[in-house]
């Protein structure tokens, strides 16, 4: 049995980057991400399908990856949504910077998500400690990604999203599938 941390991007408090036109802000997004991805695992496959999914919720950023760390997940997705200028739009997925292993799981779910959403293929981009994410993907025992499906700021990009939300719930079970066949 693998266990895969699904980390909700941001907390109530420091809810991340909005979306203005539709009102919604990134915290209360992912977490219903993580929720759906959940519920749909559970839905669709049987009890026995190999992966255990736990659903994590920060409460400080310089503890997150040692709150994930005492879980002992085999592998790690953190839900954000990426803003720039409004105009920025298509996915990316980051991974700590010489992670062979991070890289390979950033490969797989980048891919799936960006046929799901059909939006720009930006990447997977390696992140250094200092960077943006890096301290999340640097200090968690297992390997981590940080995906970015959209710029939630880009009311293109959001609306693409609200449409193709199922296929991106599927796309991320696939790639947990995926991942938890080569961790």
């Amino acid at each position: 049995m693998k266990k895969c941390a699904l980390v909700v991007g941001h907390k109530p408090t420091r809810a991340g980057a909005c979306n203005q036109t539709y009102r919604i802000c990134e915290f209360e997004l992912t977490n219903t991400l993580v929720d759906m991805v959940m519920e749909s695992l559970r839905d669709s496959v049987d009890p026995d399908c190999g992966i255990e999914l736990v659903k994590v919720l920060r409460k400080t950023y310089g503890d997150l990856p040692f709150d994930i760390n005492k879980l002992h997940p085999d592998f790690i997705v953190s839900f954000h949504c990426n803003s720039f200028d409004g105009n920025v739009s298509g996915t990316e997925t980051l991974f700590c910077y010489g992670s062979v292993r991070g890289e390979k799981v950033a490969e797989i779910i980048q891919r799936n998500m960006v046929t799901a959403l059909g939006l720009p293929d930006r990447g997977v981009i390696p992140k250094r400690e200092k960077e943006r994410g890096g301290h999340l993907l640097r200090h968690t025992k297992a390997p981590a990604v940080l995906i970015e499906p959209f710029f939630i700021d880009n009311d293109s990009d959001f609306e693409n999203f609200v449409l193709k939300k199922q296929l991106f719930i599927s796309a991320i079970q696939k790639s947990l599938f995926e991942i938890a066949d080569i961790i």
